[in-house]
């Protein structure tokens, strides 16, 4: 599991700051907890704008056309490396609005105007639609460092204690709100960008003003340290405010955000760990995009696209970035030699289809009965089976229907499940439940049914 630990979280130096003695001296008493905070952490909290591509239907020509580029959103981030990554939620970074391009989206990070105001493009390195987090990474020129702010312990804290949230609310750049965290473990269902219904489970409570713009900025402590990232608040209340707690935005980090065999924009297929040895391949798909190019278990990745990486971050914030049908320039050691190989991405649905599954698939409707005892089951029919693999092996066949599969309850029940969607039947295979040895996947062909055993050869399971 990549170490989002090893990131360099410490507070960088304020060298570019007064002496806070200094402060105190200029300004006595009116050197309050949030101005101190407001200085310490501001300098690495960024307000993002959001532009892209927007689409229409035109009813006269009877399709869709572009409608222009305009501005989509806004909204806050918080820099949690000097490298330049950015923190901040998934809805700020790409809207799910009707008619948005996700594909043309550009957002631009501006820093405080009493800290440099800069404007600076990024790049969206990954997305976690259920945390609604985004992680970014700027672009500026080679060994441009900035300042990042610390993290702290959500494991650890004190309801009715002080905390401060820095935010664009509205689109007022850099505003500073305090208050005291009223509750923590709170399970609140709101509505998603898409409108409908999300659970978000143990988020931090806070009577700090949070407003629409304040998405994606930090919830900090007395000590300038972000204990969560601001997500939402209850409409039609006043005074309460949700955020994400730090500990469970540091495991998104790193099990999702930071893996680069997870991006949603492509497949790799393959896994490193960084640790004494380097940079190494810690495991392989056998038939990804990584084995396909001659990688092996136990090589020691130098450089990515000529940029040496020595550590999980370096080698995400190198990959993350690209894109399927991307070829990846790696230099890697070998038994004591060099070697420089070209990685060409799949795209992400690959992990699961011909990495996982081993066939294609679209749902479809099954009607059976007769007369008022028609029923109808929602069922996926196999388009394509992929040489190679379990369901090759298993001898499925483009039109096929995959009816069911069989999850170790641990009890007596039925343990049939029905599937509906390529991404349920991925959710439950992967899950802790799916059978694994015997019969485990219920087939139709031709209106008879089969029971068999599908295999699978994706070292994650």
């Amino acid at each position: 599991m990549l170490s989002f630990l090893a990131l360099s979280l410490a507070p960088a130096a304020l060298a570019q700051l007064p002496d806070e003695t200094d402060l105190a001296a200029r300004y006595g008493e009116r050197l309050s907890m949030e101005a101190r905070v407001y200085r310490s952490a501001a300098p690495g909290v960024v307000s993002i704008d959001v532009e892209a591509d927007l689409w229409t239907w035109d009813l006269f020509r009877g399709r869709r056309i572009r409608a222009g580029r305009k501005s989509v959103g806004q909204g806050t981030g918080v820099v949690i490396d000097p490298a330049g990554l950015v923190i901040t939620n998934a809805h700020v970074a790409v809207p799910l609005e009707e008619g948005i391009d996700p594909d043309s989206v550009l957002c631009r990070v501006s820093f405080p105007e009493e800290f440099g105001g800069e404007t600076l493009p990024t790049r969206i390195l990954n997305l976690d639609r259920e945390w609604d987090l985004a992680l970014l990474k700027i672009e500026a020129p080679a060994g441009r460092r900035f300042q990042a702010v610390p993290l702290g312990d959500s494991g650890d804290l004190l309801p009715g204690e002080r905390v401060v949230a820095i935010g664009t609310p509205f689109g007022n750049s850099h505003s500073v709100t305090s208050g005291i965290l009223s509750a923590v473990h709170r399970d609140v269902t709101l509505p998603g960008p898409d409108g409908r219904p999300r659970t978000f489970a143990g988020l931090l409570q806070t009577d700090a003003a949070i407003n629409p713009g304040n998405s994606g900025g930090p919830l900090l402590n007395v000590y300038g340290e972000v204990i969560g990232i601001n997500n939402a608040t209850l409409l039609g209340a006043d005074g309460i405010g949700y955020a994400i707690p730090v500990n469970r935005v540091r495991e998104i980090l790193d099990d999702r955000l930071l893996d680069a065999d997870r991006s949603g924009r492509f497949w790799a297929g393959m896994r490193v760990e960084g640790g004494g040895q380097g940079l190494v391949v810690r495991s392989l798909h056998p038939r990804g995009p990584a084995a396909r190019a001659g990688l092996r278990v136990g090589d020691r990745i130098l450089a990515v696209d000529g940029v040496p990486v020595d550590s999980e971050t370096a080698y995400a914030t190198q990959l993350l970035p690209h894109q399927a049908g991307d070829q990846v320039a790696l230099r890697v050691e070998r038994d004591g030699h060099r070697l420089e190989l070209r990685l060409e991405l799949l795209p992400a649905e690959a992990r699961d289809t011909y990495g996982l599954l081993g066939f294609e698939a679209v749902p479809e409707t099954l009607y059976y009965g007769r007369g008022f005892a028609r029923r109808r089951l929602q069922v996926l029919r196999v388009t394509r089976v992929f040489e190679g693999t379990g369901a090759a092996e298993l001898g499925l066949r483009p039109g096929d229907l995959i009816l069911a599969v069989a999850l170790d309850r641990g009890d007596r029940s039925d343990p049939w499940v029905p599937v509906r969607t390529v991404g349920e039947l991925v959710a439950l295979i992967r899950g802790p439940d799916f059978r694994r040895q015997g019969e485990n996947v219920w087939i139709l062909r031709d209106e008879e049914s089969y029971r068999g055993h599908l295999s699978f050869d994706d070292p994650d399971l």
